[in-house]
C-alpha cells in the first residue's frame, strides 16, 4: 500500500479484508493518518504535528469522511462525527447495524465538491459488509465512476457478503494472521507463553482479541467449558450441572467458545498444530479418545444451528442440554464400540 501511494499508482478503491482481531483497523487509521500529514517522516509515519494530523486526531480534517453504522462504537476513528443523517436519527433505542443509502447519498453529496486541500478526498466504510442492499448498489455507482482524486477504503471481514460487482471494482488487500511467534513478542513479557498460546488459540490468533482476553483475566474462565466437555467424555461430570453453568452465560460468547474449540479438535485429528497439543494436550486427547470425527462435525452442525438463531428468545438451559447429551451419547457410542 505504501508502495502503490509512493508511486502515485493507488487505485480509486482498496478492499482490505482479514479475521477480526488482527488489527486492520489500527493498521488503517495509521495509514490514513499518514496520507493526510502534510510532513510525513521518512518512515512514513504521520508527523502528529501539522495542522492536517491535528484536524486528524480531531476528527475534522475536511477531506476524510468516514461511514459506519454507529459512530459511537467505532474502535478507530471514534473523533470523526456521524453524518448528518444519522444526527436525525439520534433519537433511535437500538444501534444501527447497516449503512443506510440515505449515508450513501450524503457521501456522494461530499464527493461532488472539491477538495479543501486539493488533494485526496478519503472515504472509509467500516465495515463494508454492513451496506444494506440500496446502499451497496448506491455505492456502486461511485465504483463505476469515481470522482478525481477519490480514494475508497473499504474494510470487511466477511467480503463475500458484499455485492461481486463491489469486489471486483476494488483492489483487494488481505491482512492475514500474523505467526504466533510474532505475536507472543509482541504481547510482551507480563505473561507466560502458555497463558499467550491459550488465548490465541481461543481468539483464533487475533493478537488483539488475545491481548483483551489476558488483560481481562478472564483466560480460565474461557477454559472452563472445555474442561467440563473433557469430564463429561470421561463420564466424571453432570450434564445437568454443566447446563446449568452453561446457562448463566451470554449464548453468542459461549457458542463461539465452543465452535473455536471444536475446530481445534478437527484439527487435532490430523496432528496439524503441535502448540494445540502442548497448551490442551489432556483435554485433547481425552475428548479424541472418545469422541469419532464424524461425530465432532455433527456437533458442529448443531452448533452452527444455534449461531443461527442469534437474537431469538430461546430456553438457554434446555439449548445446551441438548447439546451436552448428543455429546455424551456420541462418546458413549464411541466407548460401546470399543
Amino acid at each position: 500500500m505504501q508502495a502503490l501511494h509512493s508511486s502515485g499508482q493507488l487505485p480509486h478503491a482498496l478492499l482490505l479484508v482479514g479475521p477480526p482481531g488482527i488489527g486492520k483497523e489500527e493498521f488503517l487509521q495509521a495509514w490514513v493518518s499518514m496520507l493526510v500529514c502534510s510532513s510525513p517522516t521518512a518512515a512514513g509515519a504521520a508527523c502528529g504535528q501539522c495542522s492536517h494530523c491535528r484536524q486528524h486526531a480531531s476528527g475534522s480534517y475536511p477531506d476524510c469522511m468516514v461511514l459506519s453504522p454507529e459512530p459511537d462504537l467505532r474502535r478507530v476513528f471514534e473523533s470523526y462525527p456521524p453524518q448528518r443523517c444519522q444526527v436525525r436519527e439520534r433519537s433511535r433505542k437500538t444501534a444501527r447495524t447497516v449503512i443506510t443509502i440515505d449515508q450513501i447519498r450524503e457521501l456522494i453529496d461530499k464527493l461532488t465538491q472539491s477538495s479543501h486541500y486539493g488533494g485526496l478526498k478519503i472515504v472509509i466504510i467500516m465495515p463494508a459488509d454492513a451496506l444494506n442492499k440500496e446502499a451497496a448498489n448506491a455505492l456502486l455507482k461511485v465504483l463505476e465512476e469515481p470522482p478525481e482524486d477519490t480514494l475508497l477504503l473499504l474494510l470487511s471481514e466477511r467480503p463475500l457478503n458484499l455485492l461481486a460487482t463491489i469486489r471486483s471494482r476494488c483492489q483487494r488487500i488481505d491482512f492475514p494472521a500474523p505467526p504466533i511467534t510474532e505475536v507472543i513478542e509482541w504481547l510482551g513479557d507480563e505473561y507466560s507463553r502458555d497463558e499467550c498460546e491459550r488465548a490465541l488459540i481461543f481468539t483464533n490468533g487475533a493478537p488483539r482479541h488475545a491481548q483483551d482476553l489476558l488483560t481481562s483475566g478472564e483466560l480460565q474462565k474461557w477454559l472452563q467449558p472445555i474442561e467440563q466437555l473433557t469430564a463429561l467424555a470421561a463420564g466424571q461430570g453432570s450434564l445437568l450441572q454443566i447446563a446449568g453453568d452453561w446457562e448463566k452465560h451470554d449464548r453468542a460468547w459461549l457458542t463461539g467458545i465452543i465452535q473455536g474449540w471444536l475446530r481445534t479438535l478437527v484439527g487435532s485429528y490430523a496432528g496439524l498444530r503441535e502448540a494445540d497439543e502442548k497448551v490442551f494436550g489432556n483435554n485433547l486427547r481425552v475428548q479424541r479418545d472418545r469422541l469419532h470425527l464424524a461425530g465432532v462435525f455433527e456437533l458442529t452442525r448443531l452448533l452452527d444451528g444455534y449461531v443461527a438463531t442469534q437474537g431469538i428468545p430461546l430456553n438457554n438451559r434446555l439449548m445446551w442440554e441438548a447439546f451436552l447429551l448428543s455429546w455424551q451419547s456420541k462418546c458413549l457410542k464411541k466407548k460401546a464400540q470399543k
